[in-house]
């Protein structure tokens, strides 16, 4: 999906070629076949393997100021405890028309690292699309995995060329599908603690609670109910915890809801058993239909 008369990026770095990486590669690719996409990673293999798949044009392993020669738009796709680190080592060797952005899901954790490093901060723009899977590794790269899906942008909170930026990255993820929607890095961590965070947590309490030797006796609700608890444990274990905060309120605001279906079942109260799952259910046909 090209925005009508927007120039896009010439050159896109990448790093971290995962599934998010990779699909933003792919779409790229797919949207924009001139443009030069580079896969940054530790792996070279992988990374020849992804180029092999048609995802890249260009792989590094190093941090050159080569690499950011023509001023390219970086999309840091590692582990959310990484990025930040990654951000201010890419900002010190790269050239000031460098833009830098993101895909964790998790911003106020970066946010707070990158305000002690100004001039990494001054190439910073935080993003976060809201798309994936529980699915890992670029093979599973998908070119539309963007299309329609909602992309948060946390615009800076002082800087002279901020609008500049944050409307190179706004573009960026427009083109390639997104849906884009500015919010605060405290305002995106308390949503998402609620719509990404807690769900995962619920879906590996379930499944840990069934237990194996129940495993045989489960149907389709339970594998659409935790399907994403089969999700990278380390990878979650980053998230869940730079967004402890939040994640713990989301925690306590299902504990209380979890104590109302017991009480209601203790208390034989069926109409409000009938009420709990009513309102639950009124949500959840509100979704749109995908």
């Amino acid at each position: 999906m090209e925005d009508s008369g927007d120039s896009f990026e010439q050159h896109v770095v990448i790093a971290g070629v995962g599934l998010i990486g990779g699909s933003i590669a792919a779409a790229v690719r797919q949207r924009f076949p001139t443009a030069k996409v580079t896969g940054i990673g530790r792996d070279v293999s992988k990374l020849q393997q992804a180029r092999d798949a048609g995802l890249l044009t260009h792989t590094s392993c190093d941090l050159t100021p080569a690499l950011f020669e023509d001023g390219p738009l970086v999309v840091v796709c590692l582990p959310v405890h990484l990025i930040a680190d990654f951000v201010i080592s890419a900002a010190d060797v790269s050239s000031p028309r460098t833009l830098i952005t993101d895909a964790g899901s998790v911003k106020a954790s970066i946010c707070k690292r990158l305000a002690q490093f100004p001039d990494a901060a001054a190439q910073f723009v935080g993003s976060h699309p809201i798309a994936g899977g529980e699915q890992s590794g670029f093979e599973f790269a998908d070119a539309d995995l963007f299309e329609g899906r909602t992309c948060v942008i946390v615009p800076p909170e002082s800087h002279l060329k901020a609008a500049e930026r944050v409307d190179r990255v706004e573009r960026f993820w427009r083109q390639i599908g997104c849906i884009v929607m500015p919010m605060s890095a405290e305002d995106h961590d308390r949503v998402l603690a609620l719509t990404s965070h807690l769900p995962h947590i619920m879906a590996a309490m379930t499944t840990s609670a069934v237990g194996a030797e129940n495993l045989p006796l489960t149907g389709s609700g339970f594998r659409d109910t935790t399907r994403i608890a089969a999700g990278n444990a380390a990878l979650w274990r980053a998230i869940l915890c730079n967004n402890r905060g939040p994640v713990i309120s989301a925690i306590d605001s299902a504990s209380k809801l979890l104590s109302e279906f017991r009480e209601a079942l203790q208390a034989e109260d069926d109409s409000l058993v009938e009420r709990l799952l009513q309102d639950a259910r009124t949500q959840r046909i509100s979704l749109p239909q995908e």
